[in-house]
């Protein structure tokens, strides 16, 4: 089975109208922006698109006009709005949560609650379309994870209702907090509130490109266009990937020589309660100490825990880290049912097919102490009931299979058929009809 994967490429930066214009130049279309954003059944606003070109690249800018709306909106006025909505519970879940971590952010900002704060030019009703439509677009594409790269910033500075503010502006600092971020030193905002709030809301995790099969790319345009430097587009790049396929993962190391065995074993059971993996490989060190190589295998988003627990529960004084890709087969567990008791096996599955198994080692360790027979005789049994039962409905199902449509019809016990199909052979013996 195969998944969607949307990569956003953050290189320019990212804004609300931005992401919009992105989302229909890959194939969303406008209609089914607006026929989702009438269930907001607020007026005052309106969708245009234009197809025009930012240093070259060719793309689609949507406009969001909302003539004579003052903005000033408090967050009590967007959550009575999308609760009123006619928008799906899904839909509506996302959008109130996105909304809300924007009115958090401004409330830190100005000393406030998110209640009592309320937003100048992102109270306006552009916010609530910029991000019920980017909702509503995902939800259209259907896709499964959705990976951004690092955000552009920008440089310079931005006038807004509070005066002249240092780009990224406090809000958008503080929704891109532990969202990797650079500048390009352009003089003017590359991300926005809003572009901030959508990328570090919508996106699975942050990363390197993925890996997949690319089917679609679309460019949302931004307002400016600066004559020189990146042009002032958002790339979004769809693809396609087999289910449990290739993934981004960390590996993160430490080179220790002063723990004693108790601590390095503890160490390793912490590490295991947020990564995917730990182990410990015996190695020899500078003056010839002998020392332990931790090596962690964990998802991006969990680095910085990984790293706190190796600083806190070890010795080390550094951490190394690098991104790698891995292969992950579909995984699913079955029962089987042994002389011992009910054991799960885990079946690894390539293109359909089971190509691995393996039984559940807690199960089968209860199985044989409590029954008091070996560890490897429980889990061969465990492997052998599965075996069984998978031949069985192989050739259940090959008994099953007519050969023809007429052979189906016939071996039915007792039909019609087969009752005419014997006379005629008997007929053709010269056996006649039978006599009484």
């Amino acid at each position: 089975m195969r998944e969607k994967v949307l990569f956003i490429d953050c290189a320019s930066g990212v804004s609300g109208d931005m992401l919009l214009g992105a989302l229909v130049d890959l194939g969303v279309p406008l209609a089914a922006l607006k026929r989702e954003l009438s269930k907001l059944s607020v007026g005052g606003f309106r969708l245009t698109r234009s197809r025009g070109a930012r240093g070259g690249v060719s793309g689609i800018h949507i406009r969001v006009a909302t003539p004579g709306d003052r903005g000033y909106r408090h967050w009590s006025d967007f959550e009575r709005i999308l609760r009123r909505s006619r928008l799906s519970a899904e839909m509506k879940s996302r959008s109130l949560a996105l909304v809300r971590r924007l009115f958090e952010a401004e409330a830190e900002v100005h000393g406030e609650t998110a209640e009592s704060v309320h937003l100048h030019e992102l109270g306006s009703l552009d916010t609530l379309v910029d991000v019920v439509g980017a909702v509503a677009g995902l939800d259209h594409l259907g896709v499964s994870e959705v990976v951004s790269s690092e955000v552009n910033v920008g440089g310079g500075f931005v006038e807004t209702e509070h005066g002249r503010m240092t780009v990224p502006a406090p809000a958008t600092a503080l929704l891109l907090k532990g969202a990797p971020v650079f500048s390009d030193g352009e003089d003017f905002e590359r991300t926005t509130p809003t572009g901030a709030l959508l990328v570090t809301g919508l996106s699975t995790r942050f990363g390197a490109f993925p890996g997949m099969t690319l089917r679609k790319i679309g460019y949302g345009l931004g307002t400016k266009d600066p004559e020189h430097g990146r042009p002032n587009a958002l790339r979004l790049v769809l693809g396609e990937r087999e289910q449990g396929g290739s993934e981004a993962v960390l590996i993160l190391e430490a080179t220790i020589d002063d723990m004693t065995p108790e601590q390095m074993g503890y160490l390793q059971e912490r590490l295991l309660e947020v990564a995917l993996d730990a182990f410990l490989t015996p190695v020899i060190m500078k003056k010839n100490r002998p020392g332990v190589n931790v090596t962690v295998i964990a998802r991006p988003e969990g680095r910085e825990r990984v790293s706190e627990i190796l600083f806190t529960e070890g010795t080390t004084l550094g951490v190394r880290y690098h991104e790698v890709r891995r292969e992950a087969l579909e995984r699913r567990f079955v029962s089987a049912v042994t002389r011992y008791g009910k054991v799960r096996v885990k079946e690894g599955i390539l293109a359909g097919k089971v190509v691995n198994r393996a039984p559940e080692l807690e199960d089968c360790r209860k199985l044989a102490t409590r029954k008091k027979v070996p560890l490897k005789e429980v889990q061969q049994a465990a492997l052998e009931s599965i075996g069984r039962g998978a031949s069985e409905r192989a050739s259940s199902g090959a008994r099953r299979a007519p050969s023809s449509p007429s052979e189906e019809r016939g071996e039915r016990a007792g039909s019609p058929q087969l009752s005419r199909r014997a006379k005629r052979e008997a007929t053709s013996r010269g056996g006649g009809a039978p006599r009484h």
